[in-house]
């Protein structure tokens, strides 16, 4: 969730929000006329906190006669960052941003964020926002060893707000952010969101009346419910927080009624079941991790078959291999469902999508060549990129989110970004290829005989071949897309001046080893030294440039683990190159 609307938060969200944390004694519930008003007395005293925490009735030990509640909750549709979603994606979301995980102590993200919503309280001395820049912590006085810190500690800061307003000052200046300015917008997201929590706003779980929309199509917030709404959730908070048995078995039946009575205000806006359905099983079953952990056991297998005669081993991994292409494009099938576009509009979906086109493209060569290196050496990118993909949310965003206005169209969307990344698919077996090849002479000198780098460097030039039809074709449709968007073919914007230079790269590449200008060894080099061109192409104009019209992929993270590995890369280039004219001197002595 991106940090929004800085200015109000700065000048007036933010002031409230320190002043309700504080005093905050019941959720925005309370407010409910009549009867409902008495709710408050089955939430928590925040009065002794230590006693709260080890009360029977704290959410960490509470326990429900029925756990049907959460599947309702779960399935509870929700607008949040423009769109409408189950209550399971909105809290799971909510989750990564404040704690930097998916759950929070064992506590599932739907228990912890309905929790923070119903009775915030509890949470005011908990420590659960994660702050992990270190000269952050420092500025604002919190300990530069921890990375996890109770609201409370942060209202005591007295340089939280002026730094807030010089965030505030770059942003306006549009000036790029450096990691310390990140890290504290990062936590003026967490800050932002726990405000909306409180106040109501981000519950948007009733649509509008028909002929009555808001503007933007806006859900209605929860002091915006009708009044039987507000009972209605009052009802459930008094299920998920009361002490008593008997309330607390009420719970399913209270989100059903709630869930029903919802969907009454406006049955045309709101989601089939079956759809929330599937965005929730998505979550749960989280088919990118199956499919990393099939490709690694796949390139184990791999490895064994390689320096193994035995047909079943092979077998076996191009079995596990089939397994974990079908298991992400099945993935990629729910992503596309949910979304209602291609799954290719941020760097965590293209890293996906890079990953699956590796494995598409090693199925290909390996199925003609027969040779088990392909298949071992798509394999071994896939799974790297389905591990960064998974255990990297910090950096890589996994949310799905609506489109920029210039990326409204699914035929341009298709045509040019998938066909450019699957151009990275190809170069990136080439990468491995090519490191296998100069690991052979980096590690003993010389060439394997039952691998020598001329038949590496053939399956390589093949990955290469298909890698430039790709990119070539891709860079073209992108300017033509940019001449229907903004009225120009070509204009040199960072994105496509490296798109450019990776396609140039490989082109000299491949008119290199035409003319006899390289030999194996240097074909082999040249691979992995032009996938350099591809990482800044695909991250560095995104996440280091941050300039041009390409600004709907901006973001931010990672830079120093790339520059390591395009250092280490040049590093072990040399090596190889080092080994091999080492072993050359000896052999003509």
């Amino acid at each position: 969730m991106r940090f929004l609307g800085f200015v109000f938060i700065l000048k007036l969200a933010f002031v409230a929000f320190l002043f309700q944390f504080a005093h905050a004694e019941s959720p925005p519930l309370a407010t409910i006329p009549g009867k409902v008003a008495d709710s408050d007395k089955a939430l928590p005293s925040s009065d002794n906190d230590k006693e709260l925490r080890s009360s029977d009735n704290d959410i960490f030990s509470r326990t429900w006669p029925d756990s049907t509640w959460r599947q309702k909750l779960e399935l509870l549709a929700i607008q949040s960052g423009g769109r409408v979603k189950p209550f399971d994606t909105f809290a799971r979301e909510g989750s990564e941003l404040l704690t930097g995980r998916s759950t929070y102590r064992g506590l599932p993200a739907t228990d912890f964020i309905f929790s923070i919503a119903v009775e915030p309280q509890r949470w005011q001395h908990e420590k659960f926002l994660k702050v992990n820049h270190r000269a952050l912590k420092t500025d604002l006085g919190l300990a530069e060893l921890e990375n996890q810190f109770s609201p409370d500690q942060l209202m005591k800061s007295t340089r939280l707000m002026p730094l807030f307003q010089e965030l505030d000052a770059k942003q306006k200046a549009q000036e790029k952010l450096d990691p310390y300015f990140q890290a504290l917008q990062t936590l003026g997201s967490q800050l932002s969101f726990l405000q909306e929590m409180l106040n109501g706003r981000a519950l948007r779980l009733v649509p509008h009346l028909p002929g009555k929309g808001v503007q933007n199509g806006a859900w209605l917030g929860f002091t915006d419910f009708p009044d039987e709404l507000k009972i209605r959730f009052a009802l459930m908070a008094a299920g998920f927080t009361s002490p008593d048995p008997a309330t607390r078995a009420k719970l399913s039946e209270y989100v059903e009624k709630f869930s029903d009575l919802a969907k009454s205000q406006n049955p045309a806006l709101y989601p089939e079941d079956k759809n929330l359905g599937v965005e929730t099983m998505f979550n749960k079953v989280h088919p990118f991790r199956w499919a990393w952990i099939f490709s690694l056991i796949a390139a184990v297998v791999m490895t064994f078959a390689f320096y193994s005669t035995a047909g079943w081993l092979y077998t076996s991994g191009m079995v596990l291999f089939g397994i974990s292409f079908v298991t992400q494009a099945v993935g990629f099938a729910l992503r596309c469902w949910i979304a209602g576009r291609p799954p290719v509009t941020n760097m965590y979906e293209s890293v996906l999508w890079v990953s699956f086109g590796c494995l598409l493209f090693g199925l290909v060569l390996e199925m003609i060549y027969r040779k088990r290196v392909i298949a071992l050496g798509s394999l071994i990118f896939a799974t790297i990129c389905l591990i960064i993909a998974d255990n990297v949310s910090g950096v890589l965003d996994d949310g799905i989110h609506p489109l920029e206005p210039v990326l409204r169209s699914n035929y341009w969307l298709t045509i040019h970004v998938l066909t450019i990344t699957l151009g990275y698919a190809a170069f990136a077996i080439s990468l491995v290829l090519g490191n296998i090849g100069l690991g052979q002479i980096a590690f003993t000198g010389q060439e394997s005989k039952t691998l020598p780098l001329k038949q590496l460097a053939f399956y390589s030039y093949r990955a290469v071949q298909v890698g430039v039809i790709l990119l070539a074709a891709g860079t073209i449709l992108g300017g033509w897309w940019a001449d229907e968007s903004w009225g120009r073919f070509w204009g040199w914007d960072p994105k496509e001046t490296w798109a450019l230079i990776a396609l140039l790269g490989y082109v000299a590449l491949l008119h290199a080893r035409f003319r006899g200008m390289v030999g194996p060894f240097g074909f082999l080099a040249g691979c992995v030294s032009a996938f350099m061109g591809v990482l800044m192409a695909w991250y560095g104009v995104n996440f280091v440039l941050g300039v041009g019209l390409h600004s709907y992929g901006f973001s931010s993270g990672g830079v120093s683990y790339v520059a390591t590995y395009c250092s280490a890369q040049l590093l072990f280039i040399l090596w190889a190159a080092m080994s091999r004219k080492k072993k050359s001197a000896a052999a003509s002595t």
